[in-house]
């Protein structure tokens, strides 16, 4: 199922084309640690799901050299008997600055039980990009030379909302091992202002936000129809709020529980 995949790529948008690897300073995105609490939204007719809740806990870390991005998502499903199903994904990555090079470390639980697991390193060569992984017995992955990473990816769709643009398009690589590479199209809607925040979003009072949905298509099939959408208020700062996740059996909401901004590296 897709729906473990959605943390990772929660603003995995990037421009159409491969990423500028210019020598101009990145933007910066802020230092900080969200918790949303999901719900269930709606229920497929055949999604033989009863009942759906869980929590995601991102934190995002700016480095003077890179990006640091730890996430983890538990979800609780109860089906039509009554027996409850607790995914467990979990994924840790560190991006440099200038979109080049990415390592990933991912693992994916049911019940308790080890169903995925991948590390290694992402990167843009002059031949192409090719992931390796650390499992000796896991072939390298050849990817499309277009292909985004998603700290280059969040930054892009930044650039491109404060351009006042709306749709975008990219293929994408989030490091969730070999099946990991999306189509990607995203819709940008007007720049809004953030006047009455909840409880938990009180720092982001007064600040700008876009809404956004992405759309998520797997590259290995001919599809018309997305695997799963994501739509969210993204802030100039890459704080996500308001996340609602789309998959083919059911949908979530997920409200911020808790919000804290970190102190930032010093950088020369």
């Amino acid at each position: 199922m897709k729906w473990s995949k959605v943390v990772f790529t929660l603003v995995s948008i990037g421009l159409t084309g491969i990423a500028s690897f210019s020598s101009a300073a990145p933007l910066q995105l802020a230092s900080h640690q969200a918790v949303y609490d999901l719900r269930l939204e709606e229920l497929g007719e055949n999604s033989g799901i009863e009942g759906v809740r869980g929590r995601i806990v991102m934190k995002i870390e700016q480095q003077c050299d890179g990006l640091i991005v730890n996430q983890r998502m538990v979800l609780e499903m109860i089906n039509f008997e009554g027996n409850v199903i607790v995914s467990d994904f979990s994924q840790s990555t560190w991006e440099d600055n200038s979109g080049r090079m990415m390592r990933f470390d991912m693992s994916n639980m049911l019940n308790g039980q080890m169903i995925e697991k991948y590390s290694g390193i992402a990167e843009h060569r002059e031949n192409g990009t090719v992931v390796e992984f650390s499992d000796p017995d896991q072939p390298d992955l050849e990817l499309p030379s277009d292909v985004i990473f998603p700290g280059e990816h969040t930054r892009l769709v930044l650039k491109a909302a404060a351009a006042g643009k709306n749709l975008l398009s990219a293929k994408v690589y989030d490091g969730n091992g070999k099946y990991a590479l999306s189509d990607t199209l995203a819709v940008i809607c007007k720049a809004q202002t953030l006047l009455t925040p909840a409880e938990a979003e009180e720092d982001l009072k007064g600040q700008t936000y876009w809404p956004l949905q992405i759309s998520f298509f797997d590259l290995t099939q001919q599809q018309t129809e997305p695997d799963y959408k994501i739509a969210m208020r993204i802030f100039g700062n890459g704080v996500a709020t308001d996340l609602h996740l789309d998959y083919s059996d059911f949908s979530l909401r997920g409200d911020v529980a808790e919000l804290t901004f970190l102190t930032p590296e010093k950088c020369s």
